[in-house]
């Protein structure tokens, strides 16, 4: 019988979670663990929202475990990432909060208050023709001098990343199924490896991945990295062109599977979400997403019922939606509203 002492994730002692728990206290915030419609009886569903985090995303914490931690020379020298917008933002805010000049290279195409955030808090910003562009930009500053500080590709932005999880165990060891969006895989890399240490084998993760930017699933199914040729999807956060080796690995022997949702159902999720109060991007939906579109496993939910549902916490990651594509959902929730 497998052990938690045995598993296959203590491969990855090296990363300390728990480290990082003591760096980004008082720094970051501790976002609650809240009460979800599951629209099933069968569900017992929490959000973990760091929606309602500093700067607005679960970056804040691989952010500043990075930067926490650099040495006198990487921060004269300054910081640099790729990003379509909530690492560079969590990026920059942690260079300012630390005195450390900070570059975020970026897309022309992303959201254009997010690009603003980050020259908010004081970084230089690069904008590039796409996101293959900007990280051929991004590798040129690290080949000049800068410090990356990878939005998933790195162990201390994954112990940042894994204090999410930590957080869930502590404050639901109950919990049976826990649910996290896919980009990179930083996030569900780092939840993931917190919770099998914490709650081993007992409890389900999964994760959920845009069906139009596949890269951590092929990546699993590969063993390695997979640059994907072509991305379809259109929710911007989680359409990075490949998911990082740590991350595979890891996911390798921590999740239970992978979602992989259309669009659509993660714009419908993020209505729901925002009919709720919460301001949300549809990133950060797609955990939600998963749940309310009944993609769990029927065999978990069978002889489940009111009087004893089925635990599921979800990852709210991120709610720094485009203002307009927000206006939009809400006039949209009104509409509904009004109508018999």
């Amino acid at each position: 019988m497998e052990t938690v002492a045995d598993a296959p994730w203590k491969t990855f002692d090296r990363i300390d979670i728990a480290a990082a728990a003591s760096r980004v206290r008082g720094v970051t915030r501790r976002t609650p663990l809240l009460a979800l419609e599951a629209g099933d009886a069968r569900i017992e569903l929490r959000g973990k929202l760091e929606n309602r985090q500093e700067t607005g995303s679960f970056k804040a914490r691989g952010a500043w475990n990075q930067v926490s931690q650099l040495d006198a020379a990487q921060r004269a020298a300054g910081v640099v990432c790729a990003s379509s917008g909530n690492h560079g933002k969590a990026l920059a805010w942690a260079a300012q909060r630390a005195g450390v000049p900070a570059t975020i290279v970026m897309p022309r195409n992303a959201y254009a208050n997010k690009i603003q955030a980050c020259r908010d808090h004081g970084a230089t910003v690069v904008l590039a023709e796409d996101r293959l562009e900007a990280d051929r930009e991004c590798a040129a500053r690290v080949a000049a001098g800068l410090t990356l500080v990878h939005p998933y590709d790195a162990e201390r932005t994954l112990e940042g990343a894994g204090t999410v999880g930590l957080e869930i165990a502590q404050d639901w060891p109950q919990v049976e199924v826990v649910v996290v969006c896919v980009g990179g895989g930083g996030l569900i890399s780092g939840a993931s490896l917190a919770l099998r240490r914490e709650l081993g084998r007992r409890v389900r993760i999964y994760g959920a991945e845009p069906a139009g930017s596949p890269s951590l699933s092929r990546g699993i199914a590969a063993g390695a990295p997979v640059h994907l040729e072509a991305i379809t999807s259109k929710v911007q956060g989680l359409t990075p062109a490949y998911s990082g080796q740590i991350n595979v690995d890891v996911c390798r022997t921590t999740l239970d599977g992978v979602f992989l949702l259309e669009d659509p159902l993660i714009f419908a999720a993020q209505e729901r979400l925002v009919a709720l109060g919460e301001v949300v991007e549809p990133a950060g939906a797609a955990a939600y997403a998963a749940v309310v579109s009944r993609c769990l496993p029927e065999e978990l939910l069978a002889g489940r019922g009111p009087r004893d549902p089925l635990r599921v916490a979800v990852v709210v990651s991120g709610g720094n939606p485009d203002p307009a594509q927000l206006e939009s959902v809400r006039a949209a929730i009104a509409r509904e509203r009004l109508t018999p």
